[in-house]
């Protein structure tokens, strides 16, 4: 299964659905996402108080793919 996803801010809901794909049987998930990492607060839209609670800013996209535990995990470039 390859999901995809606009972005990650905190990661949460993205975990979630990743666990909630493979509990129903896919025997991999593949993560794609149709943006940059986040790694800085956004002023002009994205509720992100603090850098601290965006997911790449506190981890690299392996650590990342862990935490979803996703198979794999791609961003869009710059």
């Amino acid at each position: 299964m390859v999901l995809v996803d606009d972005s990650i801010v905190r990661g949460t809901s993205l975990r979630k659905l990743v666990r909630m794909i493979k509990s129903a049987g896919a025997s991999e998930v593949h993560v794609r996402i149709g943006s940059p990492r986040v790694i800085g607060s956004c002023y002009y839209g994205i509720d992100t108080p603090t850098r601290e609670e965006l997911i790449a800013n506190r981890m690299s996209v392996p650590e990342t793919a862990s935490y979803l535990t996703a198979d794999s995990l791609k961003y869009m470039e710059i």
